[in-house]
């Protein structure tokens, strides 16, 4: 027997769109989850359309122990239910792992694929790495797309990115990077400044 790990990013999902469709059945406005409220909520007469519209939503994502790691907020959350996908007006992803330095990662649009498990941001995307207790310092990433991993917190993109840490400003067209490990990876077209000892905290070419 094949047994499907269960994903709590789609179970969250789910959860959402039976609740609401349970409040049209009941003729009321209020949902709560987590600070989340409905703002419109459209009927599924068709596979090809949404099925659940939610404005001012907040989903988190638990790991197998029941800790969060990751809290996706929009303006606007819509689901479809053809290809199970999110779309996400104005989200902000905020990663909650206590032992990595928190990532804060907002753009003008996202789409939510594989339940949770790959995220693509598109439009003026904006990454901010805290800085880290050993001292490493704050990272700032700005690019027009990227797609994220959360459960790996690996982020990566093909479009002209640039990132800021420190006293380094690198450019490049594609980058890659993993929020574990600490590491950059510049695809081609790289110029930029990089600090003297930047090499030993991560930085590579």
């Amino acid at each position: 027997h094949v047994h499907r790990l269960r994903n709590p990013m789609r179970d969250r999902i789910t959860a959402i769109i039976a609740v609401l469709l349970l409040a049209l059945l009941a003729a009321t406005t209020y949902w709560y989850s987590q600070s989340t409220r409905i703002g419109a909520l459209s009927n599924p007469v068709s596979r090809e359309g949404p099925d659940v519209v939610v404005d001012g939503a907040t989903l988190t994502q638990f790991d197998a122990d029941g800790r969060a790691t990751n809290k996706l907020i929009g303006d606007r959350v819509t689901h479809y239910p053809s290809d199970d996908r999110v779309e996400v007006l104005r989200p902000r992803m905020i990663s909650l792992r206590a032992d990595q330095p928190q990532m804060d990662a907002r753009a003008n649009h996202a789409r939510v694929e594989e339940g949770g498990a790959r995220v693509i941001f598109t439009g003026d995307v904006t990454v901010i790495r805290a800085e880290g207790r050993d001292g490493e310092p704050s990272m700032r990433l700005t690019t027009d797309r990227l797609t994220a991993l959360p459960d790996l917190e690996q982020f990566s993109t093909d479009a002209p990115a640039e990132i800021e840490r420190g006293g380094s400003r690198i450019r490049s067209v594609g980058m890659d990077y993993d929020n574990i490990k600490r590491t950059v990876k510049f695809r081609s077209k790289v110029q930029g400044t990089v600090e003297a000892n930047a090499s030993a905290k991560g930085v590579a070419p």
